[in-house]
């Protein structure tokens, strides 16, 4: 059996040609067919003024909640102290920085007061611990 080489490569070489024209034809049709780009026009933001804060729903629920943590324990300094706190029985240990039931941001620490802030309003607690009877 003999085998035909100049025809075989003649058969490839087509083959070839006739998937390089489909994707060439492939190309130019998407590039003609490609939506025509249009002129988005924005106008300028004035000066808006807003006459109420904006606010989020959830945080105005949860902010209705009071503030009713009770001291356990402290580490005062100036970096990264830390004070012990208990609610319903459940305690939480936050470092200065870290936030306290993901509302409550404490502040600093030292020997008389820990301070938490929420939305610009400061709450304290003394660090004052005191045995009770």
């Amino acid at each position: 059996m003999k085998v035909n080489f100049i025809f075989l490569k003649k058969f490839l070489i087509g083959i070839l040609g006739l998937t390089a024209l489909y994707y060439l034809a492939t190309l130019t049709f998407l590039l003609i067919s490609q939506p025509n780009p249009t002129q988005n026009n924005f106008s300028a933001i004035s000066n808006s003024q807003y006459r109420e804060p904006v606010t989020d729903q959830n945080m105005s629920e949860t902010s209705s909640s009071s503030f009713d943590y009770k001291v356990v324990g402290y580490r005062a300094g100036q970096n990264r102290a830390s004070v012990i706190v208990e609610k319903n029985n459940q305690t939480y240990v936050v470092q200065q920085g870290e936030l306290l039931d993901n509302r409550y941001k404490l502040i600093s620490v030292d020997s008389e007061v820990a301070v938490f802030s929420q939305n610009g309003k400061n709450y304290l607690l003394s660090t004052q611990l005191h045995k009770e009877n």
